[in-house]
């Protein structure tokens, strides 16, 4: 088999020494990025052009995850290995969809074993179901990407307003503008979920933080009004009571 060009990306200068060591240990693998920005191994991937991500998850300006995600959307035939510190909820999630990842501190042992099943499945074609893997892992994002033609915004969450769902995409509010994605507003409250945001309405998930007020309409339902932009948000009748409390009013 021919060499597997690997890129290595873990906001720890120490552990990516450490990796990088290892893995340049094996006569199979060459690496041709390594990277502690994990935006800039991002945007340096259709220029290296490499067969596998080795890619931390828990990094503080984009999960491994949510990453990963980017990079299977964008450059599906790239496999991703994730690293990782002993969590037994990431293991558990892993194994069930059968992501590949190799454990801190690294043993020469583990990552014989997981490069030749990355080998495996390099030669079979075989990717890896990031976005199931997404939908079951907890992760803590705190910036979205949103593609704008050939441009990619880094959309900081604590900007958004509220993010609405119309006929085949959703708009993303912010103070000064809107953004579109074509990803549904489940997933987006999937990403959200640990964070400050509420479902109000089937066709609105809010940022709790940007809330004026609660006003009552007629027929017992409610809107929000949003601090700064002053848009009128619908709330449910089933969801006025959770929201009041989430906002102890």
């Amino acid at each position: 088999m021919s060499m597997i060009k690997a890129i290595l990306v873990d906001d720890e200068l120490f552990a990516l020494k450490e990796l990088q060591l290892q893995l340049e240990s094996l006569p199979n693998i060459q690496i041709i990025g390594s990277f502690t920005n994990p935006l800039e191994s991002f945007f340096n991937i259709t220029m290296l052009n490499p067969d596998v991500v080795f890619l931390d998850i828990d990094m503080p300006e984009v999960s491994g995850i949510y990453l990963a995600e980017q990079i299977m959307t964008t450059h599906p035939q790239v496999k991703i290995i994730f690293v990782t510190a002993f969590d037994k909820y990431a293991i558990n999630a892993f194994e069930l969809n059968a992501v590949d990842y190799i454990l801190k501190p690294f043993t020469l042992e583990r990552i014989k074993k997981t490069i030749s099943k990355l080998e495996e499945k390099i030669e079979k074609n075989i990717n890896t179901d990031i976005h199931s893997l997404s939908n079951q892992y907890k992760e803590s994002v705190k910036k979205f990407f949103i593609y704008e033609q050939d441009n990619i915004i880094l959309l900081n969450i604590k900007d958004i307003y509220y993010i609405e769902a119309l006929n085949k995409f959703v708009r993303i509010r912010t103070k000064d503008r809107f953004y579109n994605s074509n990803h549904s507003l489940n997933y987006f409250e999937n990403k959200l979920k640990n964070l400050d945001f509420f479902r109000t309405h089937r066709g609105y998930l809010v940022n709790l933080d940007k809330v004026a007020e609660i006003m009552p309409k007629i027929n017992y339902s409610f809107d929000i009004r949003m601090t700064d932009t002053n848009d009128l948000i619908p709330v449910s009748r089933t969801n006025i009571k959770l929201l009041k409390q989430l906002l102890e009013l």
